[in-house]
């Protein structure tokens, strides 16, 4: 006998069992079906702050209890995944050379679909898409297609145990956007530290993007940048390598005016100046514009974003 279709069939959205995600679901016109919302939105109407998906779940507890023959099933987590259980829980902070499930690498991928929650922001989502390779919108000023623009990397040294690592890596992120300001380059992020022992972290983890768009939204690139099928061979190809430790100012008086003198007539698309620790500020004048944007444009966050905190 064949076994009856569930009148609804949802995505399994927390670390805890049998919790029904109220944006990813699959609705059978039942009557059954059609009690579940209409009791949803009733509960979500008379409790305060209930949101659409606790009221779903209530809904669900309750006509269980009832045994009004609700069936309601949870989509198999091996095939359809949360956001939580795909980038957070099976470390996909990044994406990975090796991983099946990587945008140019789709081969033995047991996951069918990834649900793009457990994030805050529509920047910050689509911050992650653009790191692990799942965006292709151009925009109008060729976000990855554009030819003419050009590019400023470098790469974050690893810290030690006593460092405030976030601290230290924006600020090296700040020295970066004020080069590449200089130049007219925009900055393609390196990966960061999470903590003094964990490497592979998105920008995203250390600060919150809704604030840093807002003041350098077409300002950067994210890190893996250079590996989208939508960048043209002639940037991807066009990478010089340029150290702070092969140019004639001894590192540690190195300054932001010494560095931009030296790489100001580079017509490489891409500059990577390296590690960019012990670079010192400049008398130069950036403008009391972007002056007001290094300042105001970093706050720590989770890596959910959900839980800004200080200004930096």
């Amino acid at each position: 006998m064949e076994r009856e279709r569930p009148d609804l069939a949802s995505q399994s959205d927390r670390p805890v069992a049998d919790f029904y995600n109220s944006g990813f679901v699959a609705v059978k016109p039942t009557p059954r079906s059609f009690d579940v919302f209409t009791l949803s939105r009733d509960i979500a109407s008379k409790k305060t702050g209930c949101n659409d998906q606790e009221a779903l779940n209530m809904a669900i507890r309750e006509l269980q209890r009832q045994k009004s023959g609700l069936n309601a099933a949870l989509l198999d987590e091996r095939l359809f995944m949360s956001g939580y259980k795909y980038f957070e829980q099976a470390n996909h902070l990044l994406p990975r050379a090796d991983d099946p499930c990587s945008s140019n690498n789709r081969i033995n991928c047991t996951v069918l679909v990834v649900h793009h929650n457990w994030l805050s922001s529509m920047e910050a989502k689509i911050y992650r898409f653009r790191e692990h390779l799942m965006w292709l919108y151009d925009g109008e000023n060729g976000y990855y297609t554009s030819r003419t623009r050009k590019y400023l990397t470098y790469s974050n040294s690893k810290p030690s145990a006593s460092m405030h690592v976030a601290k230290r890596q924006v600020s090296t992120l700040r020295t970066a956007l004020s080069i590449a300001y200089l130049l007219k380059r925009v900055v393609i992020l390196p990966r960061f530290y999470c903590n003094a022992d964990r490497f592979d972290c998105p920008l995203s983890s250390l600060i919150q993007m809704k604030l840093f768009d807002a003041y350098f939204s077409n300002r950067y690139r994210e890190s893996s940048f250079l590996q989208h099928p939508r960048v043209p061979r002639v940037v991807k190809r066009g990478v010089s390598y340029r150290p702070i430790t092969s140019m004639p100012y001894n590192p540690n008086t190195m300054t932001i005016d010494n560095l931009v003198i030296q790489l100001q007539n580079s017509d490489d698309k891409v500059i990577n100046i390296g590690e960019l620790d012990g670079i010192r500020t400049s008398n130069h004048s950036f403008g009391t514009a972007f002056d007001e944007r290094i300042r105001k444009a970093f706050r720590l966050c989770s890596y959910n974003q959900l839980e800004p905190g200080e200004l930096l």
